[in-house]
């Protein structure tokens, strides 16, 4: 998949599974399968996330932290850790966007943060996307769970 803004495209995301790439801890295997992906955002506007891979560590640490970044805007958090105004208008805000449909001034910290870490930096490979290439989805999955349900 890739990234598109009105200047055309912005990034395309890589496919890890059966590709020739280091498998690596998250998110060193994303970085550096990434690197060349971004067409035309800048090193320093993606090196502006690493103050959001602290927070990602912090938030879920216990009941109260996750409280605190639940009652933040995902916005105001990419302005406190330093993500720059390019990278959230360029990526973090379209990744919200598809993912959760609504923007960052919209989402808590910790729901954004969330999708975040399941979807970019749980595994290496949990970005890629899977297609069903044997049969239809109907036939695959939607026919036997209603078979399964009617019995």
């Amino acid at each position: 998949s890739s990234f598109y803004s009105p200047d055309g495209l912005e990034a395309t995301a890589p496919v890890f599974s059966g590709a020739d790439v280091p498998t690596l801890p998250s998110p060193l295997g994303q970085v550096l399968a990434t690197f060349e992906l971004f067409e035309r955002l800048p090193l320093a506007d993606r090196a502006s996330i690493a103050g959001l891979l602290y927070a990602m560590l912090d938030f879920d640490r216990d009941e109260e932290t996750f409280a605190k970044y639940d009652r933040m805007t995902a916005h105001e958090l990419f302005l406190r850790v330093g993500c720059s105004e390019r990278l959230v208008t360029d990526f973090l805000k379209p990744t919200l966007l598809v993912g959760l449909f609504k923007p960052p001034e919209e989402l808590s910290a910790a729901v954004a943060m969330e999708l975040l870490y399941y979807y970019a930096l749980a595994h290496q490979d949990s970005f890629d996307v899977r297609w069903i290439s044997s049969k239809s989805i109907a036939e695959l999955l939607v026919a036997p769970l209603a078979k399964r349900l009617q019995n």
